[in-house]
């Protein structure tokens, strides 16, 4: 995604993927499933009651006709996600895209050029183990080959590095002056990913007017973020594998000679002498480029907090709130899905 559009693409995050606009299709009495909690009638195309949200049975006639939620997660809320594998057959046909776009309620020009970039890209993200399956037998019968993976194994952050050690033949990580530094072989380093962390803080001040539960806007500030990110991802399993560098909060001094004045110049050189260094390690740089493409199961983290109340002057008193809007749980997942590729490309080669 180029520069300028990043913080323009936070705009969208209120409006959700819309579904295939077709005219809602009408069933008749027979095709009805009746609810075993409540006993009241549903459409064959749910999973849950309308009702009482209990599970709805499954029978020979609505198997074919259930269609998934797939409402949004909030960030505290633990998923499954549905990933395309780039070994999907060589052409759907416009039907079939048609189909897999109303499943996942994609745009089928969306779905298209997901397909078409033969990267490894979410689908979808829930929360229900049953919605998972169906998305997965679905989209496996229109001759997309997709894989779930957990959020647990996809969601844990990397631990930041403030500095690295470059010796002969390992990786020294400081994470702070408290920190036990952690050494890697050079040969133990699997991955590197680059990418870019946005980040959006919009502080909002109220006032309630007297005699009046109204309130009314007084004050908007404003604060975007754009700062290089780095993570390094070994051959160990497990959460203490990966380490993350962001650019504006690293001590550059391992480069030596070679450090320069600006941290954009010492992090593109740090990369290149990481790269050096770890020979046999994948490198992937297109995260800015598939940012798009991700944000349809995998959107930007938005969290709007309190931040009490602020005197004006005596007697009057004003409400503050924070919304922050960032791509780090984004960018998080899609570099830990590359590690977890890479290192199953690792086991087949050795």
């Amino acid at each position: 995604m180029p520069r300028e559009d990043e913080f323009k693409a936070f705009g969208d995050l209120a409006q959700e993927p819309s579904e295939a606009s077709a005219a809602p299709r009408r069933f008749t009495a027979e095709e009805l499933v009746a609810c075993d909690e409540c006993a009241r009638a549903n459409a064959p195309t749910r999973m849950n009651c309308l009702y009482c949200g209990a599970r709805l049975p499954v029978t020979e006639q609505n198997a074919a006709l259930r269609r998934p939620v797939l409402k949004k997660l909030e960030e505290w809320e633990r998923g499954f996600n549905v990933v395309m594998l780039p070994r999907a057959r060589a052409e759907l046909s416009p039907e079939e895209i048609a189909e897999a776009a109303s499943l996942l309620r994609l745009d089928a020009s969306r779905l298209t050029e997901m397909i078409e970039s033969g990267r490894v890209l979410p689908l979808a993200r829930t929360s229900s183990t049953e919605e998972v399956e169906l998305v997965s037998k679905r989209l496996g019968a229109l001759g997309l080959a997709v894989e779930v993976f957990a959020d647990e194994v996809l969601s844990k952050q990397p631990a930041r590095v403030r500095a690295l050690a470059l010796d002969d033949d390992a990786l020294v990580c400081h994470a702070g002056a408290d920190a036990e530094p952690r050494s890697v072989r050079w040969s133990d380093i699997a991955l590197l990913v680059t990418g870019r962390i946005v980040t959006k803080r919009v502080e909002v001040a109220e006032r309630q007017a007297r005699l009046s539960s109204r309130s009314s806007m007084i004050e908007s500030r404003e604060l975007a973020t754009d700062e290089a990110v780095l993570d390094i991802y070994t051959t160990e399993e497990g959460d203490d594998s990966g380490f993350r560098i962001m650019a504006d909060g690293f001590d550059y001094s391992c480069l030596g000679a070679s450090k320069r004045l600006l941290a954009r110049d010492n992090f593109n050189a740090l990369v290149e002498t990481l790269r050096a260094r770890a020979a046999h390690a994948a490198f992937d740089e297109e995260y800015a480029r598939l940012r798009g493409l991700l944000s349809s199961a995998w959107p930007p983290s938005e969290h709007t907090g309190s931040l009490g109340l602020r005197r004006e002057r005596v007697g009057r008193y004003n409400t503050e709130a924070v919304t922050t809007v960032s791509n780090e749980t984004q960018f998080t997942r899609y570099a830990r899905l590359r590690w977890v590729l890479a290192l199953r490309g690792r086991t087949k080669d050795s």
